[in-house]
């Protein structure tokens, strides 16, 4: 798999064509804009102009809003206007007919919010057999209407002032009524009342009659308004009705146009022309030229990506459909630069071959494959795509070890009609032939690994990397010498650790690595230093920094290979988790043994599958990932309108 090949594009123009150049560039949907000014650049000028359409595209969300019209992305090829003054016009027509009807809804909601809230309290207040106004009209006596924590009633007998409680509701919390205190003795009474936590309500002056009388005649109050406002409502839809074509693609046209004047700060101004400078795609320079045929004044000019220092080309991964969806992984460490490795396949071969081996079923991984496809829409097309490939790869494992649902010996009599004695490999039984097989594995991909990282050094001419470096020409030889010294002493009881052996294969490497900037840069630049930069390195800084870093060397050596271990233990943990399914389905009644199974393969899927997965992606990263990527590529952004009714 590659890097899609890039161009590094100039455009020049007369300012009075700048909008049109940066709309063209967002219908192309391939410029990648980079700033066209830098700060050394005197001559040229930046553009920082303030956006004029950002007024009318709030203005025209909000009508939306007030309106109960969801904004969505339409076709506005149609829409004739353009300036922002069009817009503010387009904007008043609607806003002139809504408003008044926004008035009077908000009269009326708010009216009804009273409403509700006095028949709220009054509820409360049954027990009131006068009229409210005769009550408040007293001359000589205040009253006040609330609710009281129903624990300080009691204390109410303890204090000798001018003023009687009247309870007319008592619930588990509070106590609704009424207190009357002599207008001389009213200021004390209130601060006696507050320090008991009495709550005012405050009855509004509509309210007459007693409590009966005052609650019918607000809800006919209520009835009334709730009418006239479904009414105000109704003259609102038609008016959204009627404004909701020209709307939408008017919305849609203002945000373009406001998303592509924001890039004019990416633009530079010399001399009265324009500036701008980005990528494309070199697959894209026909179409993109196409694009700015009609301009008088423009010119597209088209340069290899490296020709400009100031800016570094983006990074499109490149991939064929069956490693593509596996490009999320990589993205999500990390893209490559710009003329780069791009691991996807490789990463793509390696994910599908350990989910297999660590998730082996036939059964679930047609499961997984039929899940991928049916939830395609709504998992996304690379994650729907890895699934299937996922599962796949699940069904032939699972074919290999003869499980089918947890069923263990169900492919038994296929493998014999078929003649192949070996097979189904039988998990329990070869334990430690999984396990040294999983290390076998982990021991290739690291060799692989290392395979990669010395092309990538020798294309980049970082001898350091390719032939001196732990994970170079030293560090492959070094590796390879001692698995092959430790299978042969260990397994196949061949010595082969001589002493020659262990000096040229094992010792001498391992110099190389501990000398590898000092080998380098003799290789490179014909002389002996210790360092880049010799002045701040010591021979006794060399030998110290070296001997830790050659220990944390070492120590990856034999912790990467170890923890493919878990590649086999987990082969071993999904047959176990199986075999605990179909032993308490065994324990069950016959009619319950369905249940069991379906109950328990779905578990099993759900939470090993989801734990094999994370273990890869592990695998993937610091074992395999960290000997030869470094994913410091900058991602390829084209220009356009991201189309939101979200407006800042």
């Amino acid at each position: 798999m590659a890097i899609e090949k890039m161009a590094l594009v100039n455009i020049v123009g007369l300012m009075d064509e700048l909008d049109g150049a940066l709309e063209k560039c967002c219908e192309s949907g391939c410029f990648h804009i980079e700033p066209a000014f830098s700060s050394s650049d005197g001559a040229m000028k930046a553009l920082n102009e303030k956006n004029e359409y950002a007024r009318p595209l709030k203005n025209l969300s909000q009508l939306a809003v007030q309106l109960g019209v969801t904004l969505t992305e339409t076709d506005f090829s149609a829409c004739k206007l353009s300036s922002p003054g069009d817009f503010e016009e387009f904007f008043d027509k609607y806003d002139d007919k809504l408003s008044g009807l926004s008035k009077l809804r908000r009269e009326k909601i708010q009216a009804l919010s009273d409403l509700n809230g006095a028949v709220k309290q009054i509820n409360h207040l049954r027990g009131l057999h006068s009229g409210f106004e005769k009550i408040f009209s007293c001359k000589h006596v205040s009253v006040r209407v609330g609710k009281l924590p129903t624990d300080n009633i009691p204390k109410l007998d303890y204090y000798d002032e001018n003023f009687f409680f009247v309870p007319f509701e008592t619930g588990k919390s509070f106590c609704w009524g009424m207190y009357f205190a002599p207008d001389a003795d009213k200021d004390r009474v209130d601060d006696i009342f507050r320090s008991m936590y009495f709550e005012r309500i405050r009855i509004p002056d509509f309210v007459t009659g007693d409590a009966d009388e005052a609650l019918c005649r607000l809800e006919e109050k209520i009835k009334e308004n709730s009418a006239q406002l479904e009414d105000i409502n109704g003259k609102i839809a038609v008016l959204a009705k009627d404004a909701e074509g020209e709307l939408q693609t008017a919305f849609s046209k203002l945000r373009f146009l406001h998303d592509a004047f924001d890039l004019r700060r990416n633009a530079g101004e010399m001399n009265g022309k324009f500036y701008l400078k980005g990528f494309i795609p070199e697959k894209q320079e026909k179409r993109f030229d196409k694009l700015f045929e009609g301009f008088r004044s423009v010119s597209v000019i088209y340069l290899p990506p490296d020709a400009d220092a100031s800016c570094t080309p983006p990074t499109i991964l490149k991939n064929n459909f069956l490693t593509r969806p596996f490009a999320m992984m990589v993205e999500m460490y990390g893209l490559p630069d710009y003329g780069g490795f791009n691991p996807t396949a490789f990463v793509a071969i390696t994910y599908t071959l350990l989910f297999g081996i660590m998730f082996g079923d036939l059964g679930q991984g047609l499961v997984l494959v039929l899940g991928g496809l049916l939830l395609k829409k709504k998992l996304g097309a690379q994650a729907s795509g890895m699934v299937t490939r996922v599962g796949l790869s699940s069904m032939v494992f699972g074919t290999l070890y003869g499980s089918f649902f947890g069923y263990e010996e169900l492919l038994d009599p296929v493998f014999e009609k078929i003649g192949i004695d070996f097979l189904p490999l039988k998990v329990f039984k070869q334990t430690d032939f999984i396990l040294l097989t999983a290390v076998g594995i982990g021991v290739a991909l690291i060799v692989i690994s290392m395979l990669i990282n010395i092309y990538i050094g020798f294309k980049n001419k970082d001898y350091e990397k390719a032939v001196f470096g732990c994970n170079g020409i030293a560090g492959l030889v070094f590796y390879c010498s001692v698995a092959a010294g430790l299978v042969g002493t260990m397994l196949l009881d061949v010595k082969i650790m001589s002493a020659p052996f262990v000096i040229f294969l094992i010792v001498i490497p391992l110099i190389c690595i501990f000398c590898r900037t000092p080998f380098s840069i003799a290789a490179k630049y014909k002389e002996w230093r210790l360092s880049a930069d010799e002045e701040k390195m010591t021979v006794g800084n060399f030998i110290v920094e070296n001997f830790f870093e050659m220990f944390e060397f070492l120590l990856s050596y034999v912790s990467n290979t170890m923890s493919f271990l878990r590649v086999g233990g987990f082969v071993l943990s999904h047959a176990g988790m199986m075999l605990v399914v179909m032993t308490l389905m065994d324990m069950c009644a016959a009619a319950a043994q369905p249940f069991v199974l379906v109950l328990g393969n779905v578990f099993v899927m759900v939470m090993e599958g989801m734990i094999v997965a994370i273990q890869i992606i592990r695998l993937e990263f610091y074992e395999i990932f960290s000997r030869f990527y470094e994913g410091g590529g900058k991602p390829f952004e084209p220009v356009g309108v991201k189309f939101s009714a979200q407006v800042e």
